[in-house]
């Protein structure tokens, strides 16, 4: 990683000529023209290794690579000066399409692309957005960022299907009509309590803050959790529930983000959930461990106060592109 703790570099430029020589219609001139200004001043070349690492950053590359569209597929890595025209890449319609996909994930997934979503789910939640729903039992339902949810509550018994993000549940007591939630590959059973329910990235963690829950694979039998408990269940199987840091993980019902002894880049990626955006980090910086309790509605003044604690600092390139970069 290049020595790119100075706060005064050019990286507003170095993101230009960056952009400039994705188009399909880069010369060499224009690539000579990259060279000359890096060559120009030490800190130019800095803040163009800088922007390369960005680009190469793992929270843009994993969004990259679940959304990008095959004929702009992400990059692992820009390419070092001098560059070079390759035929293997594929060419881009038209000035920094790849840079643009950036943006593009950063705002949001896109309509068409969250269209068979959106046709299944009775409620949703946007970027940054908290709601709480009313079903037809009474049963209240806090829905985190970027969730949706599809709910059959009518005849004898209640059903919901968490489709994407997490919802907390305080489920009216009915013994007669249990309470059914599918995630994935979890089923969650109960007849009346409080408790979260998580599905990202294929993954479904239940946590329970009062009451019991069962929760099972549909061709396997149910773990029980009681308060204090959660259990993990992915597509190759479920665990065995243990004891759940409540406060940690039902953080964000309380709407704070909080967090122990964890790395940087982990803690960016749950925060990057609330923000209508993109966050990036350095690998000089991702892997830094830190502890912290904050707010999640202010999500680029959080990312400014969790730059403060691994010296750094935050770019913000527009509205849809956040950056921690080092600071002296």
């Amino acid at each position: 990683m290049p020595d790119d703790t100075d706060p005064s570099l050019p990286l507003e430029q170095a993101l230009d000529w960056f952009i400039r020589l994705q188009a399909d219609d880069a010369d060499e001139e224009c690539r000579q023209a990259c060279a000359s200004w890096c060559a120009a001043d030490p800190r130019n070349a800095r803040a163009w290794d800088l922007a390369q690492a960005m680009w190469a950053s793992p929270l843009l590359t994993d969004a990259l690579a679940a959304t990008a569209a095959p004929d702009i597929a992400p990059r692992n890595a820009a390419p070092a000066l001098p560059l070079r025209p390759s035929r293997r890449s594929p060419p881009l319609r038209r000035r920094a399409m790849a840079w643009a996909a950036a943006v593009l994930v950063a705002v949001g997934l896109g309509w068409a692309a969250d269209l068979p979503l959106r046709l299944q789910a009775d409620h949703r939640t946007a970027t940054g957005v908290q709601e709480r729903v009313q079903l037809a039992d009474g049963s209240q339902v806090l829905m985190d960022t970027g969730t949706a949810l599809a709910t059959d509550i009518m005849g004898s018994e209640r059903r919901t299907r968490l489709l994407r993000g997490a919802a907390f549940f305080e489920v009216t007591p009915d013994p007669a009509r249990p309470f059914r939630i599918t995630a994935g590959p979890a089923v969650v059973t109960v007849v009346g309590t409080a408790f979260a329910v998580r599905y990202r990235d294929d993954r479904v963690t239940v946590t329970v803050r009062h009451g019991t829950v069962d929760v099972a694979r549909p061709d396997g039998p149910a773990v029980r959790l009681r308060a204090g408990e959660e259990v993990v269940v992915t597509a190759s199987g479920i665990g065995a529930g243990h004891p759940a840091d409540l406060s940690a993980a039902l953080g964000w019902v309380d709407g704070r983000l909080i967090f122990e002894d964890r790395p940087l880049r982990e803690v960016l990626e749950e925060l990057d959930r609330y923000y209508p955006g993109l966050i990036l980090v350095p690998d000089s910086l991702a892997d830094r461990r830190i502890t912290g309790n904050y707010r999640l509605d202010d999500p680029v003044r959080t990312a400014t106060a969790l730059a403060g604690l691994v010296r750094a600092e935050t770019l913000r390139l527009s509205d849809a592109l956040l950056i921690l970069r080092p600071r002296p």
